[in-house]
């Protein structure tokens, strides 16, 4: 009776992993097609380039901007509080 369990249970999987496989490939079929599509269409309806973009770029530059908040906390403590809440663990207090 085990080998029997066994052999439903890795037929079962074999359908899960099947349908996963197949549903990424058909999803990224669909993609490139509708991504290829919405690329031929501003093709062309866009057949002029302005003279600022046929130039070549002199030089490369990054700006960042980072904002700090004053009473920030971040995510992963928030969910680290949270599940010692539900395990009785102690958090930190407020």
């Amino acid at each position: 009776m085990y080998r029997n369990e066994f052999t439903a249970w890795y037929r079962r999987m074999s359908v899960v992993y099947g349908i996963g496989t197949w549903s990424v490939l058909g999803s990224l079929l669909y993609y490139s097609r509708t991504m290829a599509k919405s690329s031929d269409q501003k093709d062309g309806s866009a057949s002029e380039v302005p003279s600022e973009l046929s130039e070549r770029p002199k030089g490369f530059y990054v700006e960042t901007v980072v904002t700090y908040k004053e009473d920030f906390v971040p995510n992963t403590e928030k969910i680290l509080n949270y599940w010692k809440s539900w395990t009785g663990g102690p958090g930190t207090e407020p």
